[in-house]
Parts: C-alpha cells; structure tokens; sequence
C-alpha cells in the first residue's frame, strides 16, 4: 500500500505543480512593429497555450510589445485593449474573435445562446473540441470538461463539431438550448500513426506486413493473460491456449515459423525495449495497442532476434489535455465442461471388465485364474467415483484496476494499479497478480524532452509439477479403479491404493491438496530517454532499459502425498527451494531525420548504436529426511544438499549497429531500407557477427489521376518487400566444448575430475531466415470495406542439428548449421462497416494458410525423431511437412482364423488381436511398416469478430478456429491398455473375446503377449482437430448520467470465455500441445490442465 500511496502522490503533485506553473507563468516579449500572428507564437513557446481565432480576426497588423516578466492577463490586456478584438481563456485554449463579427450577431434579433458538452463514444469528456456555426466563421472550442457556449443566429442554425482523429458531426440547433454531442472515433485508419520497430509511421506509408490491435477491442474478456485476449485477432499469427493453466497455457507462432533446437517464440518489445519478461507478468489494462511484426522488412531492425517475428507492445501514457481516472473490475466463475472429459468406464463397467479379463484368462491362459473378490458382483456396484471430477471445482476469478491519467503541454503522467487473482479449475491450483506501472512525459522546451517509464509486478501461483504431463497426476488419477473412494465414509482421507492386477497409486486428491509447488516472481521495467531536437529535423534520443526479475519456489510434499503410479505413499517427505535471478540491461543511441523538401520528397532517416546485456543466475536447496510431516520448512530437514540449474546460469551480450531510411514521394511512391549488424557472445569465434537487411516498396496507386473516377474504389496500394532475419535462442555455449564430471583411478584409487562430453564448433551461428512478401490493400466504399493481402515465402537456413562425425574423434556427433526448412503462405484482413446508422455493425475477419517442407537435414537428410513404436511421435523428415506423426496404419481386428491366415502378421498376432497395415508388403508387420499416420499442420486458420452499438448498448462477440490439423490423443495408450492394470475407455467392454463373442471389430483381446501392437502409436489416436470456438460474448449497457461533478460514465456488462466448441475431436481440447510453441511437435494431448468456461459481470466507471 506504501508503494500506492507514494504513484498517487507523485501522480497528483505533477499535475498540480503544472497547473500552478501555468497560473504563475510570466511572459518577457520585446518585440517592434512585427505582426500580430508572430507575437501569438512566442506565446504559444512560452507556454503550455495555443490561440484559436477565426478570419475576422487581422493576423497581419503591425503590433509592438515591451514585456517583462508578465502575467498572461497584462500580456493580452496590452495586445487587445482598445482593439476590436476580444479574447477569453479556455483552459489550454485562448480564443480570439474580432468586434465586427460580435456586434454583427448582436444585432440579429432572432440569435439565441446553446450551452452543452461534447465527450467521446466512452463518455469521456473532449478538450479542445473546434465548434463552429456552418456558414459563418464564428466558433468556439470546449474546455477541460467537454463545455461549450456559443450564439447562434437562429433555430436553423447548424452547428459543427470537429475534433482531430474523431469523425466531424453536425447538429441541427432547432428549438434545444443545451445540445450535449458524442464524437465518434474515426475508424479510417489510413492516417493513424502506429507503432513500428524503432518509430512510428502513418499506416498509409507502411511497406511491411504487420497486424495491430488496439486494447479498447479487449477491455471485456474476463482472462488474466493477454494472449487469451488476442486468440482470433491477428491474420499470420497463430495464438493457441494448449492448457488451461491460471495465467499461462499460451503459445504463439507468427507466419508458422518453426525450428528444431532454437527458440519458437516471438521476441516480445515492451516499449522499445527486447524484454526476457514476455507477455506473462503485464497487466494487459497497462497495454494501448500491440502490433506484429510479420515479415522480415517490418521486424529486420531486431536482426538476429526476429526470425520467429516480433510482438511490439505500447503501454498507455497520458493524453495532453486530459485527466481521467477510471475504474474498472470484473468478477467471474469458472467451470469445465462435460465435453471431451474422459470416456472411461464407471465402478461397475470396470468391475464388469475385470470380471470378464480374469474370466478369459482363466479360459485361454491358466484355468487356476479365478475373479477377485471385489469384481465378481459388479451388479451391486453403481457408479463409483469419478477421478476426474474430484480434481476439479467451480473456480472464481476476479480482477480490479484503477487508472489515473491527465496531461499538458509539458507533463503527462499515467499510473495504472492493477490486481488480479485466478483459481484454477483444478483444486488447490491458482494466480495471483499485483502490478503497478506510472509512465511519464516531461517536455522541457520545444527541443527537449524526457521520458520515464517504471513498470512492475508481484506474481504468486501453484501448478504443481507433473500435473499435465504424461501418466502425470491427471492421467494417472483417471486411470484409478472407480470403486475406490477418495474419502472415507468417516471423513478421512485414504493414503494409497493396490487393487488387484493394477499398479499402486497415492490418492491424488491428497497429491493436490498437500502438496506445495508456490512459485514467486517479482519484475521490474524500467524504460527511460531523453531526445534533443539539435536542429529543426534533426533528433538525438538515449534510452535506457532495464528488466529485473526474482523468481522463487517452495516445494513441499509430505510423506501422505509422496508418490505417484507404482509408488504408493508414504514414502519419506522431501522439500526444496529453488531461487533464481535475472537482469538485462538495454542502451540504445539513435538519430532521427525527417524532412520534406520541393514540397513531394520526403525522408525519414535513422541511425543508430545499441547494446544489450543479460544475467541469470540461481540456486537450489534439496532437503530430505524430515522428522514428520508437521513443519515444511527446508530448515528442519536432516539432510540437505545444494545444486544449481546449468541452463538457467548464464550471462550474454549483444552489440548492434542499425539504419533505416524511408523515402516518400508525392504521397504514393514508397520505399523502405534497414539495415542491421548484430554481434552476440552465443557464437563462435569465427562467426559472432552477422548483417540483416530488407528493402521494402509501395505504391499508392489509388492516389494517381488515372484512379480518380473509380468508385467504389477508395484506396489502392500495392507493396512488396524482402528482407533477412536471425534467431539467436540456440543456447548460451552451444558452441564450446562442455565437460562433466568423471572419475579416474590414480594408484588403484577413485579420484574425481572432468571429462569432456562434447565437441565444441567455433563456426556455430544463428538459424537466418530470408523471406519475401507481396501485399495488397484494398479500400471499398470509402473504406467501409477494407482488405489486406499478403503472400509470403521464406527460407529458413542453418537449423541447429547434430552431424555425425567419424567415432575416432572420441564423439558421435558435432552440432552444425546444417538444417533447412521452407514456409510459404496466404493471410487475408477484412474490416467491414456494414452498418453506420443508429444501429451499428463492424466486422473483422482474417484468414491463414500457412505452409512448411523439411529441405535439409544434417549431411545425409536422416530423419529426424519418430524412431520409436511409443512416446516418440513427431517426425521431420526430407520433402514432408515439420513434425507429422509416425507410427502404425490402425487396420480393426483379426475376426476369424481364415482372416488370421490371410493377412500380414505381427509376432504377437493371433486371432482376435489387433491389425495393422503392411505398408512396404513384405508380409510382416514390425517397425518398418510404421508411417505418417498424421499431420498436425492446419490446412488454415480463421477467426472472426464482430462488434454491435445500438443507443447505450453493445455487444461483440471473437470466433476462432482451424480447418485441418491432426491431433495425437496420447492418452489412449492407457486408456486403451488391455492388461487390466488401468480403467480404461467405455468401448473396450465391446473388444474381442472369442469368435461367438468377436465384440464390435475395432477392439482386440486381452490375451497376455498380445497386446503389446495395440499400445504402439497408431493411427487410431489421430483425429482430424479442425474446430470452431466461440473465445468470447460481450454484451454491455453505458448510463446515460446526467452532467455531474462525480462520474463522467458508467457501463456494466457480462461476458462469456470459450462458451463453446465445434469439433470432431473426441477429447476437451482441440489447441491442445504438450510441447507448446514448438513448431516441429504439434498437436500432442497428454491429458493436459483443462479449458474452462468463464461467466462474468464486470463494471467501468470513469471519474
């Protein structure tokens, strides 16, 4: 709370000291017989003021001054008095009119007074806003508060309204005296400013690929994470939640970049700054508008970063003019849904199971077998327990922020305090978030000017570790006898389990609830500059960066809880402390220049020097031998001994060189060049720099004369560019030699020392990327229909991969550069207004095909994984697409002997076992009959919103999904094992037990040695993942409040997360992906932490 009280404080004195600086300011102006328009901008210079007047008011007489130290009131008295103009001060604004024109309207007799305030589509209210009577030049503008006054003729009169980036209005007076006007915001984006790497240019003059979004499109969604809020938004950008995890679960691909042992991820800037962070620790009420940087000509200023593409984020500063302060919360519950749960069988169908499995036993293997006494009545069991359901519960989720803004022409300062806690629908599962940031401005003359940004957060969780995992404590939970009870019927709570011809198993109720896995992460961002202007055009800017976090883990796991499948507690306790630290520090020195000169030449030219640094380091404390299960602490343990994690204990650096130059002419002919050197400490010796370019055009081709009378075309532009990206995530010492320990005998005595366990290669370097793009954009209807169009193709070289090298060497294998991979693909945007009445209705929808080949592997092109009948599924593999799935070609049952007889044979087959095909023909079914049995690349990905505004209410609602893509359900490995050992699916009660009895054909028997093919991977796991899902439903209702000194709106709603999904997919979860954003392993379901919907009701206010 210290820290909150000390932002507000800050926070108000600013605004305080510049409102009393403004009150104070004196004016020294010695001036001789210049013009009246000069004298009003030395005012303007020398202070936060700016003069609005119309034509009446003479800008060219002569005027003459001799002012020192002045107020602002003597400094107008001894310009205006006795003159015919009048003036009078309207906040920020000094408002000229002349004598004439007043006197003129005074003396129309039918003239009348109309009072009002103008405010935007939020309800916030407009300073500055130009108001003028249509047909006349005179005007006013609205004060700090949105108010205006102003005479009008008479009741015919028309006024208009207009304000810079909101769409001109005009207003009838009629019989009203108080007319209040909402101003919309101007939806043509052609002339917004947007962010880009380095700067910020027009949207009309970009020549690149990229997608933005602006925050306001996500304020509603009641999740934590920003990813969640961006899933369906983005042409190119694939954005799959692969878990349902509180605040994680995230992974993001751009353009379906992949690689084999570098990083996927894009690189995350957080105003301007690369940061280690990411997405995961910011408060997405902080952030103003993201964009993506698609293709190598808009990302190639991040150079060996960029290859995976670049997600650039703004968080929000203070707009000049205006003081807000807004609160916002939502408060929510979370719940799954019975779609997709696991489809295994209840206490009595698995008692019936085991009955029959010991029954057939007894026939074809040992006749002394006989039934269990717990399965031989399943009829007087019910249903038993449901394992899945006991790990789950109705979760809350709430979230609250406060954002206080306000600015002048000198300061502007935005804090923004936030909190947020998720429970997960996992019991004892949850995320918690505190964050503050304050980001300021601080102009101290024309020429210089100062920012600081100081952002922060306070993270507390608990997943516990294995949750999701394969025969992790989900999987492992379902698998359990139904007829066993997680409670007792007095209230306690079993510790383990050992029923008959099955594995031990610890109640993993117990496992959940004693079980501790906290996690505690603080971070902090710092970003800070100061830009002189030397020369008019001519800009110098330093900033500083720093990004700082610490992270730490308790872990606990009493005797009761101790343990997992095969290992049934108790067992001893064990506990661990995990710490680690990280700071990187960024310095960057640029020089801008932008002019235009003969009028149609424009340039706009950069130059600049960074450097960049990181640090990690950690520790860790593992304890054991406790004297009970009473006290967790690491402290009391017996035994304790200390290590560290090797991959999170580095340091690197990097050194980079960058220019860029954007040349316009006339408006429509476009070219854009960067360039980039990078220098990094990952690489050899030989190889630590490496340069990126891109060149970049465009062509406005709507603007030429030629287009003029082609209605309903409004906007042409073509664009077309190349360029070169890196990816340096390959490893901190990838390239040197590494020892381990070893130990030697020295006179018939152990010793210990080093050995080395890899060759080092001084030519390791960075995977690069060359890619071209070509677009198009496409404007209909005076832009009411909009259109974006990019193919792409890119090549992706030096792919990290293992070559094999001569066994005399002492090694195996040298990692090398050696991998190629090839992308190419269609995205589609389109934004349409369809309609812009009363009742309005905006749609975005966009449109991916990505696609992608292996081209090279090693020296020999040896495929890559897939090598193994289980576990192993993902294979890459020369002229097929990245990571298709492996295994056996699923062919049903042998259902006769004379089907036996005639068919190809596993050593393990016999009737009633399973079959697979015999794909080379040689009449045997073993490991060279295995296959591509699946492909988890998307044929395309959609997604959709659309955003309805009738009087005070709006609703919206994001559509996401796939066509195509294959998903492996892993599970069925286990649900479908056949040797008794765990529940399994409900249509095994339907396998074959005997030629009367041949069940439905698709499962086999459970005869002992012969059930070994049907657990390999198979093509009976594989299922198309195409799906459809509705990410969110917002419907919302703005008060209309009365003018007041309190609350300038009021709007309450209630929104709806993943309400629901269309799929073929059997399972909960078609985005599923054990391995997360790893491009060349997709589409793996590993029993992973659910998705769940979310129900909320949420409320803004603004003050």
């Amino acid at each position: 709370m210290k820290i909150t009280y000390l932002l507000l404080f800050v926070f108000i004195f600013c605004l305080h000291a510049e409102n009393t600086n403004s009150q104070n300011l004196r004016f020294t102006i010695k001036r001789n017989n210049i013009q009246l328009e000069q004298v009003l901008e030395e005012i303007e210079k020398q202070s936060n003021y700016l003069f609005v007047y119309n034509k009446h008011v003479n800008m060219n007489q002569k005027v003459s001054l001799d002012m020192d130290k002045k107020s602002l009131k003597d400094v107008l008295s001894n310009l205006f008095d006795g003159t015919d103009v009048n003036y009078s001060i309207e906040g920020n604004y000094i408002v000229l009119s002349a004598g004439k024109e007043s006197a003129d309207i005074n003396n129309v007799k039918q003239e009348k007074f109309v009072t009002g305030k103008v405010t935007d589509n939020h309800g916030e209210a407009l300073l500055g806003v130009a108001i003028m009577v249509k047909g006349t030049t005179q005007g006013t503008v609205t004060d700090m508060d949105g108010n205006y006054s102003i005479s009008v003729p008479n009741n015919k009169a028309v006024l208009v309204f207009n304000y810079l980036g909101y769409v001109s209005k005009e207003q009838v007076v009629g019989e009203k005296s108080k007319i209040d006007v909402v101003l919309q915001e101007d939806t043509k984006q052609l002339d917004e400013v947007v962010v880009v790497a380095y700067g910020t240019q027009k949207v009309r003059n970009l020549t690149g690929s990229m997608s933005r979004l602006s925050t306001d499109e996500l304020v509603d969604m009641p999740v934590p994470n920003i990813g969640q809020k961006m899933q369906g938004k983005f042409s190119g950008v694939q954005i799959y939640q692969n878990s349902g995890e509180p605040n994680g679960g995230i992974s993001f691909r751009v353009r379906g970049q992949a690689s084999i042992s570098g990083g996927n991820s894009p690189l995350v800037v957080i105003d301007g700054f690369p940061s280690l962070t990411g997405l995961d620790a910011i408060n997405p009420e902080e952030i103003e508008n993201i964009t993506v940087l698609k293709d190598a000509a808009s990302s190639a200023l991040y150079g060996s970063r960029a290859a995976n593409g670049v997600i650039l984020v703004t968080t929000k500063q203070a707009k000049e003019g205006k003081m807000n302060i807004e609160f916002s919360m939502y408060y929510g519950w979370e719940k799954v849904s019975n779609r997709g749960k696991p489809d295994v069988m209840n206490a009595q169908e698995f008692a019936q199971f085991k009955k029959e499995y010991y029954e057939d036993q007894a026939r074809y293997e040992d006749p002394n077998v006989t039934v269990p006494e717990v399965y031989q009545h399943p009829e007087l069991l019910t249903n038993g327990t449901d394992w899945y359901d006991v790990l789950l519960r109705t979760a809350n989720t709430q979230n609250y922020n406060l954002a206080l803004s306000g600015g002048t022409a000198k300061i502007k300062s935005s804090v923004n305090l936030g909190y947020n806690k998720t429970e997960g629908v996992i019991i004892n599962t949850y995320s918690e978030r505190f964050s503050a940031r304050a980001n300021n401005i601080f102009n101290a003359n024309d020429h210089l000017k100062f920012g600081l940004n100081l952002g922060g957060s306070y993270r507390s969780g608990q997943i516990p570790p294995g949750l999701g995992e394969s025969r992790g404590i989900i999987g492992c939970a379902y698998l359990m006898d139904p007829q066993l009870k997680y409670k007792n019927d007095d209230g306690t709570y079993p510790i383990s389990y050992t029923q008959p011809g099955m594995f031990a198993n610890p109640n993993y109720y117990l496992v959940l609830t004693q079980r501790e896995n906290v996690t505690k992460d603080i971070n902090g961002l710092l970003n800070a500059f100061a830009e002189i202007e030397f020369i008019k055009d001519l800009k110098y800017k330093f900033s500083a960066n720093i990004d700082l976090s610490n992270q730490t883990v308790n872990r606990w796991t009493p005797s009761t809880a101790q343990g997992g499948l095969g290992s049934a507690p108790p067992n001893p306790a064990t506990g661990e402390y995990y710490s680690r630290n990280y700071l990187t520090w960024l310095l960057e020195n640029t020089v801008t220049y932008n002019k235009t000169f003969m009028e149609k030449h424009t340039i706009d030219a950069m130059l600049g020097y960074s450097t960049q640094k990181a640090t990690s380091q950690n520790a860790k404390v593992s304890a054991s031998q406790y004297p009970d299960d009473e006290v967790p602490w690491v402290g009391i343990a017996t035994r304790k001994d200390g290590s560290s994690d090797a991959s999170n204990w580095y340091d690197w650096a990097i050194i980079s060189y960058l220019a860029r130059l954007n040349y316009n002419y006339d408006g429509k002919y476009l070219l854009s060049a960067t360039f980039r050197r990078d220098g990094c400490s990952r690489f050899g010796a030989y190889s630590k720099f490496a340069n990126f370019p891109s060149v970049s055009l465009g062509w406005i081709v709507s603007d030429e004369s030629f287009m003029e009378n082609m209605d309903p075309l409004s906007y042409l532009k073509f664009r077309a560019s190349y360029g070169k990206v890196g990816n340096n995530n390959i490893g901190n010492y990838s390239y040197i030699a590494s020892a381990s320990s070893a130990n030697y005998v020295f006179n018939n005595t152990i010793v210990g020392g080093k050995a080395l366990n890899a060759i080092g290669n001084n030519d390791l370097t960075w995977e690069t990327t060359n890619q071209y793009d070509v677009g198009i954009d496409v404007g209909l209807l005076n832009d009411r229909i909009f259109l974006i169009y990019d193919y792409y193709r890119k090549k992706t070289d030096g792919l990290l991969y293992r070559v094999d090298i001569p066994n005399q060497s002492g090694f195996s294998s040298i990692q090398s550069n050696i991998g190629e991979f090839r992308f190419w693909g269609h995205e589609i945007g389109l934004e349409t207004k369809n309609l812009v009445g009363d009742f309005k209705w905006n749609t975005n929808l966009n449109v991916t095909f990505n696609r992608n080949k292996v081209m090279k592997l090693g020296t020999n092109n040896v495929p890559w994984g897939g090598n193994s009948n289980q576990m192993d599924y993902h294979r890459l593999e020369v002229g097929k697409p990245l990571g298709f799935f492996m295994g056996y070609v699923y062919d049903g049952v042998y259902m006769t002997q004379e089907e036996f007889d005639s068919q190809p044979k596993h050593a393990s087959s016999m009737v009633g076992t399973v079959r697979m095909k015999d794909i080379n023909n040689d009449g045997v079914i073993d490991m060279d009959d295995r296959t591509m049995i699946g492909d988890p690349n998307p044929d395309f990905i959609y997604g959709m919103t659309n955003e309805f505004f009738w009087k005070n209410f709006d609703a919206s609602f994001v559509i996401a999904g796939a066509v195509g893509g294959d998903v492996m359900d892993g599970t069925y490995e286990w649900t479908e094992n056949l040797d008794g050992v765990f529940n399994v699916r409900k249509e095994v009660a339907e396998r074959w037990r005997s030629l009367e009895n041949p069940g439905n054909g698709k499962i086999p028997r459970t005869r002992s040695g012969t059930t070994e093919l049907f657990r390999f991977n198979n093509s009976r796991w594989v299922f198309n993942g195409s799906y459809l899902s509705l990410k969110n439903l917002t419907i919302g209702y703005t008060f209309p409040l009365k003018s007041n000194p309190y609350v300038k709106s009021l709007r309450i709603y209630g929104s709806g997360q993943n309400l629901f999904t269309i799929t073929g997919y059997p399972g909960m979860n078609p985005e599923v992906n054990a391995y997360g954003s790893a491009g060349h392993q997709q589409g793996l379901d590993y029993s992973s932490y659910p998705v769940a919907r979310t129900f909320s009701v949420g409320l803004n206010v603004k003050f």
